[in-house]
């Protein structure tokens, strides 16, 4: 176990706020309360919806090739729980329970993400119905994707076992984290409410600091930091950990601080950028979860991959979110482009 004091710890969003600056006020506009257009286009193109729960009750992949939206419209979105998957216990109790949902398209790198409510219910015959009502709609752009080069499938031979584990890592695991180069990181708010946000990188880019201890470099991003600024008032984190062409994920529960110690960053070193900070997970517990979807739905099948030119760019979609269909939108996305553009470039 690392030493107690925690080198480097950021303690306050000031803290933070001194290495990642504040979002142009722009950025905030990116959120819609409703579905519009662009977000009812990537729902329908969309071939897998990840859900993620509060409270540690974990990750869910849905198929949606297999099973479509069944609804989508103003705050709402209804999806059909996987037969054969245990439901968290709040929502099998009929509870409400905050909620995350990232839906991907097959071959596209940008998202979309979505904040809210999740309530489950029987509906007719044996199916269970999982029905989000959102508090904020939002693109997220491709960098992680590009990172990690998630549209390429790697080896089928990935190590996994059946057993759960607790705070210390398995030979399994670290095995399975060694190779990863995609994972999603699931926080709470103070209030309770979820992120659930990608990270990308070459594979392994994930550190095993010991065997309870891992480190997660943090790349340049949008500067909104909604999963940091969650760190800091809710250290609860869940990390998921996929590798691409793979049907079985890592599901790792912990306590998570943020860390600005150079020593523990320097091997995190990507093209010659050490990052300024990284999340150091202290590991409660770790599982295996088999979740069929990733592959049945086709995200590493070339045959199933979209084409740019099927859907709207995202800079469009963004532009048009923040400003507009107008000449400010149009305008906007001359702008949003090249900032993409640059960003695609400089990934590190």
């Amino acid at each position: 176990m690392l030493d107690a004091t925690q080198p480097g710890r950021i303690k306050t969003l000031a803290d933070l706020r001194n290495l990642i600056a504040e979002p142009p006020a722009m950025m905030h506009r990116r959120l819609q309360r409703q579905i519009d257009d662009y977000c009812l286009t990537v729902i329908r193109s969309a071939s897998v919806c990840v859900v993620g729960f509060a409270d540690r009750a974990g990750v869910v992949f849905v198929n949606l090739r297999a099973t479509p939206v069944v609804k989508a419209e103003a705050e709402r979105v209804d999806l059909v729980w996987p037969a054969g998957v245990e439901l968290p216990p709040s929502l099998a109790r009929g509870e409400a329970i905050n909620g995350s949902l990232y839906f991907i398209m097959p071959g596209i790198g940008f998202a979309l993400r979505a904040n809210g409510r999740l309530l489950a219910e029987q509906v007719e015959g044996s199916a269970t119905r999982l029905t989000f009502r959102a508090d904020a709609f939002f693109l997220h752009c491709s960098r992680a994707k590009v990172r990690a080069r998630f549209w390429e499938a790697r080896a089928d031979e990935v190590l996994r076992s059946d057993v759960a584990g607790g705070a210390t890592l398995s030979e399994a695991a670290l095995a399975f984290v060694a190779r990863s180069p995609y994972l999603l990181i699931l926080t709470q708010d103070a209030a309770g409410k979820t992120e659930l946000s990608p990270r990308g990188d070459p594979d392994g880019f994930v550190l095993a600091l010991d065997r309870s201890t891992l480190l997660i470099p943090e790349r340049p991003g949008n500067k909104v930091a909604c999963t940091l600024t969650n760190i800091l008032v809710h250290d609860a984190m869940t990390v998921v950990f996929l590798i691409p062409g793979s049907a079985d994920v890592l599901v790792v529960n912990g306590r998570c601080w943020l860390s600005t110690e150079q020593e523990m960053l320097r091997p995190a070193t990507v093209q010659g950028k050490t990052p300024k900070l990284g999340m150091v997970l202290q590991v409660d517990e770790f599982r295996f979860q088999h979740s069929p979807a990733l592959v049945e739905a086709g995200l590493w099948s070339k045959a199933t991959h979209l084409r740019d030119s099927d859907i709207p760019s995202f800079s469009r979609m963004l532009a048009e979110h923040m400003n507009g269909r107008g000449l400010l939108g149009k305008a906007t996305t001359l702008v949003v482009d090249a900032v993409v553009k640059h960003d695609l470039k400089h990934l590190y």
